[in-house]
C-alpha cells in the first residue's frame, strides 16, 4: 500500500500543478500557498467519493505510463513542459469525468499518507 500511496500523491501533485497552470494561462491569480500540502484536521470521506477515487486510478495510471514514455522521448525542456501540462489536464479531466472534483481527489490522496483507517478502506475497495 505504501507504493500505492506514493502513486496517489504523485497524481495529486500533478493534478495540483495542472490546475495552477490552467489558472495562470487563464490569467487568474492563484495563491501558491493554497497549492502547498497543509496539515488539516482529519476529514471524513464518503464511500461514494472513495469509490470514485479508486475508480479513476486505472485511467490515471494509463495516462502516467503513456506520458512517462513521451517525456523520456521529449527533445527539449519546452516539449517536456508541454507534455507535463497535457498529462496534467488529462488527469484533471479523468478525475472530473469520474464525478470527483480535483480538490477532493487531492484531499483523499494526502489523507492516505497519515490515516491508516482511510488506507484500509481504500485498499479494501481496490480488491
Amino acid at each position: 500500500m505504501k507504493k500505492l500511496t506514493g502513486i496517489f500523491v504523485v497524481f495529486a501533485l500533478m493534478l495540483g500543478f495542472s490546475v495552477a497552470a490552467t489558472a495562470q494561462q487563464a490569467g487568474t491569480a492563484s495563491d501558491s500557498a493554497s497549492m502547498a500540502p497543509q496539515h488539516q484536521a482529519q476529514v471524513e470521506f464518503s464511500d461514494v467519493d472513495l469509490e470514485k477515487f479508486v475508480g479513476v486510478q486505472g485511467t490515471l495510471e494509463e495516462i502516467r505510463q503513456d506520458y512517462t514514455q513521451r517525456l523520456e522521448a521529449a527533445g527539449d525542456q519546452e516539449a517536456a513542459n508541454r507534455l507535463q501540462q497535457e498529462a496534467g489536464q488529462l488527469m484533471v479531466e479523468a478525475v472530473q469525468d469520474e464525478g470527483l472534483d480535483v480538490e477532493t481527489y487531492n484531499q483523499i490522496a494526502m489523507a492516505l499518507q497519515t490515516d491508516q483507517q482511510l488506507r484500509d478502506r481504500v485498499e479494501s475497495m481496490m480488491n
